[in-house]
């Protein structure tokens, strides 16, 4: 039981601590995120509503630069069963970044950020004539099942695009933002029969039609709705403060004990 006069200095001490870590957390300008996507595979709405295709990863931000790096991580696919139970597809290379505005002000507020299975950019597709590196918005992909490349043998790529806040990569994503959020998968255990002979991609995104009404986009009725959550991950120097500044506490209040 701690006594009525140790209150005073655990409240001073945890003030401390608190400041402590606050300053640690604004000095630094970049910080580790993880992120979370999922994509809601319509065709299984009815007879497998968990079966969603998901992505989780990680990544830097450079607040001062406003640049992201290290994004890796691992994605899914719905029709294997969904996390868990599918097998999963590691994306390590991050190969494209993409300032975007996303509300008509002519001032970027975000990145769309690509990672790859290998280390290129096939799955997008070179000729449409809105292609940049990374770009698929407003519906750039491909003719075949609006995925960049066709399945030939030795493709076999798979992306995620994450979209990340310049301001607060945690807040939560507008409408419009949540629109630049994609996958492709073109590996054997995706779409494509699994005999090889197939040249179908398993795609996601959101998509419009012709009176500008959200709808699915990608391949199998296509994914609506789909998100994304990021957050933020503690430095382990954070996590060491932490320990000490408990640890100090600690020691104080037997130092009061003991008087």
């Amino acid at each position: 039981m701690i006594r009525k006069s140790a209150i005073p200095l655990l409240l001073k001490a945890a003030g401390l601590l608190s400041l402590l870590v606050s300053a640690s957390a604004a000095n630094a300008s970049v910080t580790n995120y993880s992120v979370t996507q999922t994509f809601n595979q319509v065709v299984y709405n009815t007879s497998h509503p968990d079966w969603d295709t998901g992505f989780y990863g990680s990544f830097s931000y450079d607040d001062v630069t406003q640049t992201v790096s290290n994004l890796t991580g691992k994605i899914n696919q719905a029709m294997d069963g969904g996390p868990g139970i599918s097998a999963w597809v590691t994306l390590t290379n991050q190969l494209s970044s993409v300032a975007v505005d996303t509300n008509g002000d002519s001032v970027n507020d975000g990145l769309v950020v690509s990672v790859f299975k290998n280390n290129d950019t096939n799955v997008f597709n070179p000729n449409h004539p809105s292609y940049a590196l990374g770009s698929f918005f407003g519906g750039t992909f491909g003719s075949n099942g609006k995925m960049g490349a066709v399945y030939t043998a030795g493709t076999e790529n798979a992306f995620v695009s994450v979209f990340v806040n310049l301001a607060d990569p945690t807040a939560a994503l507008t409408q419009s933002q949540l629109n630049y959020i994609a996958y492709g998968d073109c590996t054997p255990a995706a779409l494509m029969p699994r005999t090889g002979s197939g040249n179908k991609c398993m795609t996601g995104w959101n998509g419009y039609n012709s009176s500008g009404t959200l709808i699915p986009g990608g391949t199998m009725q296509g994914t609506l709705p789909n998100s994304q959550t990021i957050a933020a991950v503690p430095e382990p120097e954070s996590y060491a403060m932490l320990l000490a500044g408990l640890g100090l506490m600690g020691a104080m209040v037997r130092r009061r004990r003991s008087v």
